[in-house]
């Protein structure tokens, strides 16, 4: 063969292989029967992202998963693939995977549609349907334990907390306060989970997640915990402990949002959120603590009553329920009791009584020259001393009272 055959059959081949290339560029088969070659400069991930939806609708999670992990790596922004791929990793139980695609569509905010995870047989937008399915799994991952009308959570994490709701109470009312983180330290841990509960109840009134009347008949109710001498005592379970304020505002504030988003009943709003403020606490406790024993000692009152100092700072009680539990401290302790009348008792029968409540001069038949004088006040005699000058009248001798002070001792709260 001569050099301009060799040529012209090289050309030959060069052209029929052109030909065949340009024949595989313009095959664009789908599904399995794609050219892995195609798919390589496409990366649009639609073929893998509708064998997804194929095995999610036939039950088969595993392989859309799989098929779905292949569409999203392809294709990070298949808005199909994300859809399926969230779905999928519901029904598996991967809440935070189908969390993260579902975030990732919102954030994508395309124009597809689909019926997979739409509430009808109608095409929805993909983003609505992500939006209303983020809300469902916030719904499951924020639920409350409640375990025989109390919440499920352990001492100590309610021991940390009680100290940071009971600091950020009084912050409120005195930022600058630096005695503020120190305050907790007065309560007991029962005393200060039903701070916490009180604390939880007030923000859940001013957020309007509970009406004026369940907020006044659930303190009413309840409040002895807080003023224990003056008010009945509190429900079995206020000592108990309880989560964070935030979690149940923000968990009823789920519910109400689940609610407006049509992700759940009206009546199942209603009964978890009954529950739960059941659980906080009951506005007619069947059962109750017992009564807290007054103190009869000086460190114990004064304790008591830089609480009440505390609870009033965190608005938690009145300037007249403080007042009224302030004066029964006292009183249990033996301060400012009502003082007993002062009474002169002379050693002789006199024919009226002499008042000491006045200054005045006063003058009184006696027949001897000198007055035992005894002053009763909180059962301790207390010597008054009097002058007494004696004058004679006829044949009778008259001791007459020159000047009488009477002192009623005052005796001031150490506190």
């Amino acid at each position: 063969m001569n050099f301009a055959g060799f040529k012209s059959l090289l050309l030959c081949t060069v052209a029929v292989s052109m030909i065949s290339g340009c024949a595989i560029l313009d095959k664009k088969d789908t599904g399995k029967e794609s050219n892995w070659f195609i798919r390589q400069f496409e990366k649009d991930g639609n073929a893998e992202a509708a064998e997804a939806t194929v095995a999610y609708s036939q039950g088969d999670f595993h392989a859309a998963q799989e098929f779905s992990l292949e569409a999203i790596k392809a294709n990070p922004r298949n808005q199909q693939a994300l859809l399926v791929g969230a779905l999928t990793a519901e029904k598996l139980g991967r809440e935070n995977r189908a969390r993260q695609y579902y975030e990732d569509l919102i954030v994508i905010d395309g124009v597809e549609t689909s019926i997979l995870g739409a509430n009808s047989t109608v095409p929805e937008k993909i983003t609505q349907i992500a939006k209303r399915r983020l809300r469902n799994i916030t719904l499951k991952q924020s639920k409350l334990v409640i375990e025989n009308r109390n919440f499920n959570i352990s001492e100590d994490a309610a021991k940390d907390q009680n100290k940071k709701n009971i600091s950020r109470a009084l912050n409120k009312k005195s930022p600058n306060k630096s005695t503020n983180t120190s305050a907790s330290s007065l309560f007991t841990a029962s005393e200060q989970n039903a701070i916490s509960r009180f604390l939880v109840l007030k923000e859940m009134a001013e957020n309007d997640y509970i009406s004026k009347e369940e907020f006044i008949t659930r303190r009413n109710a309840n409040i002895g915990a807080l003023l224990p001498l003056t008010k009945k005592a509190p429900g079995v379970g206020i000592d108990q402990p309880v989560p964070a304020p935030e979690l149940i505002v923000d968990r009823i504030s789920i519910l109400k949002q689940g609610v407006e988003d049509r992700a759940i009943t009206p009546r199942e709003f209603s009964a978890e959120r009954d529950i739960i403020i059941e659980a906080l606490m009951q506005p007619n406790p069947r059962a109750r603590l017992k009564p807290k024993a007054p103190s009869k000692d000086i460190l114990g009152a004064a304790k008591d009553l830089r609480k009440l100092e505390v609870l009033y700072d965190m608005n938690l009680i009145t300037s007249a329920e403080k007042a009224a539990e302030k004066k029964q401290i006292e009183k249990y302790l033996g301060i400012n009791k009502d003082p007993k009348p002062v009474v002169l008792t002379p050693n002789q029968p006199v024919s009226q009584p002499v008042a000491t409540t006045t200054s005045q001069e006063q003058t009184a038949p006696m027949s001897a020259a000198v007055v035992e004088v005894k002053t009763t006040v909180e059962e301790h005699p207390i010597p008054i001393k009097k002058e007494i000058d004696t004058i004679t009248k006829g044949n009778e001798s008259v001791a007459v009272v020159s000047k009488t002070e009477t002192v009623t001792p005052v005796v001031s709260s150490p506190f």
